[in-house]
């Protein structure tokens, strides 16, 4: 029997053809006629478990279930049917859903043992529903059930499951199929376990022992539920009230934030056969953090449900998602044209789901038909030297040319008709992570904006998310396991433009949407923008709400959009770009002004504004850390600060202020006691050292120092820096931008030789 066959008749085929035979058969015990049919897997527990292919139907007064083999061809199965059960409607104790929508228990008067069918959820209501019409409603026979989201919270804590994203899907009668961990990275259709006969009923022999249970999958907003049942012991029970339920069965919840679809698979597509033909219609494999795991569909076309419910709700998640990159043999990035999973539900084989009409898939080269792109792709992927990159990082800054492309669209894009416009490297922080810095390779498309993060991103993972899935220790080496962001276009609601371009803030619907990119280099935060900007222009806004009462000027007045008011600018898209006001200006001037006598404040204003790092060495073979600084020069004087860049401006929806504030103090000095500058590599790749001799101004009016770097006796390390001496203070700053590094080099030249009338020491370290 081909899988074509199986396939036609586990659609809930209703042939002439079955029904003649099914009515023959019913009638030597019943003179009746056959009112449904319904083809799906029986699952009977009493003494032990037993569970086959079945043919469930309903006569005028009575409910048979039929039994076959897999052996037989379409044409001989049809005709070797055997009823394996006929109870008249009388004959019934009870006949519920104990899974709603999944599974139809039946219980027999003067019987031990318990049927259970899985099959379409429409198929089994209208089994249920005609046997209720013809069953003593008084007496409870036919049960009710609750629905599926009431069935699934029993088994979900009351933070796992919300109100307002408790949309249950499913559920799906799957299988585990255990691979060897020496075969694990071999395809599951060549597989050795995986039989060459294959159709679906022959496969239900392959999981005929215990540790093989049907399982059934379930998919909330935020998980993956696996519940595993005991249905001997369910059996047993006297009912199947949600308590009892709960005590015969378990359920294991995966994030879904940490499961996606395994790369390998459909990528070595050769030519059809039968076991190929059941891998594509039956089998799935996922991965669970590093574990691989090869979901078995027992029913046609499940897997292509699951697939279309499980690719959405993935991407609408609001969090860190991991994704898979695929290296080859040589350590490099897998890159390869493999059609994405989400097309896949496009060759579902039955009428029996609901086709979509297919949206067009524009090729890669109608979404790049120029190579200049490409090209200009290439080089944005350059990561500045100072960021701090895993594995995987390192193999995306690798990337060359269309190999860019191909990764974006095999392991990132979400959303159809993609197209990838540009790449910034920065680091990031998160709103409610404010004090880790990451670093990020941001991909800006047409419809989103993805954040791939550095492996510290796992400690931004929601930790009340609980993983209650055990993993193994057998890690596959043909992947990399990385974490992603996604903010999606349509969901960005406004952007906030540092100081002096040196940072911007991208803000969406809540506070998981807050990310700072502290790019510390004016020129690649003004081309994002900029790109950003002109993709906006192609996205659909929904338009706003007129307010309920209008009066004359707000209902003829200016609408245009594009105009600056207060500093913000009101994109086409609705998108507000936000930038620095003189309120903020001021406030900065203020901070720093404070550490000034009244005398010296005649002349204060700010030259500067940069975001560098402070550059310390510690204990190890060349061995330095970089401390994130902002760095303020003014005309007389030079300040190094701790800033807050993620929680100002503060958004709408805070209810009380920040613990820090947004600029903390942290050392000054006077200009004019600029000693030299040292440049070179000695301590730190283009590093700037400043060497201010250590006398406190007149005009300062306290002497600002940081010992959290100071030895057991106190000396700071500072003071024994590249040609330090006692009397000496040394600021090894290293200013990221290339521009804004001239531009500090200029400016204290200028004012250095303004204040002591010569020109300022710059010297040359190896």
């Amino acid at each position: 029997m081909t899988l074509d066959d199986t396939n036609e008749i586990m659609g809930c085929s209703s042939s002439s053809t079955i029904q003649e035979k099914g009515s023959d058969d019913i009638k030597e015990s019943a003179s009746d006629h056959v009112k449904t049919l319904v083809w799906g897997l029986c699952i009977s527990a009493g003494e032990g478990l037993r569970q086959w292919p079945t043919c469930l139907v309903t006569t005028d007064s009575s409910l048979v279930v039929f039994h076959t083999h897999s052996e037989e061809p379409l044409s001989d199965l049809i005709e070797n049917l055997e009823i394996d059960l006929a109870v008249p409607f009388t004959n019934i104790e009870t006949l519920q859903f104990d899974i709603p929508e999944v599974c139809l228990s039946l219980k027999v008067k003067s019987s031990n043992k318990r049927w259970f069918f899985f099959s379409g959820a429409q198929s089994l209501k209208e089994i249920h529903s005609y046997v209720s019409l013809h069953v003593d409603q008084t007496k409870e026979q036919v049960l009710n059930s609750s629905n599926t989201q009431t069935f699934i919270r029993q088994f979900l804590n009351s933070w796992d499951f919300e109100e307002s994203d408790g949309n249950v899907k499913g559920g799906h009668l799957i299988h585990f199929l255990n691979l060897d961990p020496s075969t694990s990275d071999k395809n599951v259709s060549n597989d050795p376990q995986f039989p060459k006969n294959s159709d679906v009923l022959s496969q239900i022999g392959l999981f005929e022992d215990q540790t093989s249970n049907p399982m059934i999958l379930f998919l909330t907003s935020r998980h993956l539920c696996i519940l595993k049942i005991d249905f001997v012991a369910l059996a047993l029970q006297e009912s199947s009230e949600a308590n009892i339920m709960r005590s015969c069965s378990k359920v294991i919840r995966i994030p879904l934030s940490f499961t996606l679809l395994d790369p390998k698979q459909g990528c070595s597509c050769k030519a059809i056969s039968n076991s190929r033909r059941f891998y594509d219609d039956h089998v799935l494999e996922l991965m669970a953090g590093h574990e691989q795991l090869t979901v078995v569909f027992a029913l046609p076309q499940e897997k292509f449900t699951f697939l279309r419910e499980f690719l959405l709700l993935r991407s609408n998640l609001r969090e860190i998602k991991t994704i898979a990159l695929q290296r080859t043999k040589k350590g490099h990035l897998k890159a390869h044209n493999c059609p994405v999973p989400a097309t896949t539900t496009q060759r579902i084989p039955t009428s029996s789901i609901p086709q979509e009409v297919p949206k067009p898939h524009l090729t890669l080269s109608l979404l790049y038909p120029a190579k200049s792109l490409i090209q200009q792709l290439m080089e944005d992927n350059q990561c500045p030297s100072h960021l701090s990159l895993s594995s995987s990082l390192v193999l995306i800054s690798s990337l060359k040319g269309d190999q860019l492309v191909h990764f974006f669209h095999d392991n990132i894009a979400e959303m159809e008709n993609e197209e990838l416009k540009h790449i910034l490297w920065t680091s990031v922080l998160f709103y409610r992570s404010p004090d880790v810095e990451t670093t990020a390779c941001v991909l800006l498309s047409n419809k989103a904006i993805y954040f791939i993060l550095d492996d510290s991103a796992s400690s931004l993972t929601n930790q009340s998310m609980m993983w209650t899935w055990q993993p193994s220790q057998n890690k596959d080496t043909d992947f990399l396991v990385s974490f992603c962001f996604t903010l999606k276009l349509k969901d960005l609601q406004s952007v906030n433009v540092g100081l002096f371009d040196q940072f911007f803030r991208v803000m969406g619907p809540s506070a998981d949407h807050i990310i700072s990119c502290l790019t510390r280099d004016g020129y690649s935060t003004h081309r994002f923008l900029q790109q950003l900007m002109m993709v906006l222009s192609l996205v659909e806004k929904v338009p706003s709400p007129e307010p309920s009462e209008q009066d004359f000027y707000s209902q003829f007045g200016n609408k245009s959009t594009g105009k600056m008011e207060n500093y913000e600018l009101v994109h086409s898209s609705k998108v507000k770009f936000v930038y620095p006001s003189e309120e903020e200006i001021g406030d900065l001037t203020f901070i720093v002004a404070e550490r000034k006598t009244p005398q010296a404040l005649t002349s204060f204003n700010i030259l500067l504004y940069v975001l560098v790092f402070q550059v310390h060495v510690v204990p190890g073979p060349n061995k330095t850390v970089l401390q994130p600084k902002t760095l303020i020069l003014t005309s007389t004087d030079v300040f190094l600060l701790d800033e807050d860049h993620i929680s100002y401006p503060l958004p709408e929806f805070a209810k009380e202020p920040p613990q820090r504030e947004k600029y903390r103090l942290t050392d000054a000095r006077r200009i004019r006691d600029l000693d030299r500058v040292l440049m070179g590599y000695q301590t730190y790749p283009q590093a700037l050292t400043l060497v201010f001799d250590d006398v406190p101004g007149p005009d300062l009016l306290c002497h600002l120092t940081m010992d959290h770097f100071a030895d057991a006796d106190g000396k700071s390390e500072r003071t024994q820096g590249i040609g330090g001496a006692e009397g000496e203070v040394q600021w090894c700053i290293f200013v990221p931008g290339a521009d804004s590094r001239e531009r500090l080099i200029s400016l204290l030249a200028r004012q250095w030789e303004a204040l002591c009338s010569r020109e300022l020491p710059v010297e040359l370290t190896g």
